[in-house]
């Protein structure tokens, strides 16, 4: 099966599968290739209708690398242009932590 998946004005640098389900993955994208811009983050599943947006993250600045947390199937890790390590928890899609 070949799939595609396009993001509005954003260009990917990351991309990560899950290694809790097999069909999951988390994709780092930013505007105007990394320059300026905000960063988005998507984790999306694949199936048979193609590609699914689960969760959108938006983020000040661009998003250049993204990890899955090794313990936590919902956590993870994605480094920004601004220093910032951006954690998210896909359980609670409203609140994420920063640290610079």
């Amino acid at each position: 099966m070949k799939v595609t998946f396009k993001t509005n004005n954003r260009h990917g640098y990351s991309v990560k599968f899950s290694p809790y389900f097999e069909t999951r993955f988390a994709c780092c994208t930013s505007q105007n290739f990394g320059i300026a811009g905000q960063g988005t983050l998507y984790v999306c599943d694949v199936n048979p209708a193609g590609v699914q947006p689960l969760h959108v993250y938006d983020w000040k600045d661009a998003l250049f690398d993204v990890t899955w947390a090794e313990n936590n199937e919902h956590v993870l890790i994605a480094a920004a242009g601004d220093g910032a390590l951006l954690l998210y928890d896909t359980n609670n899609p409203k609140v994420y932590s920063t640290f610079i």
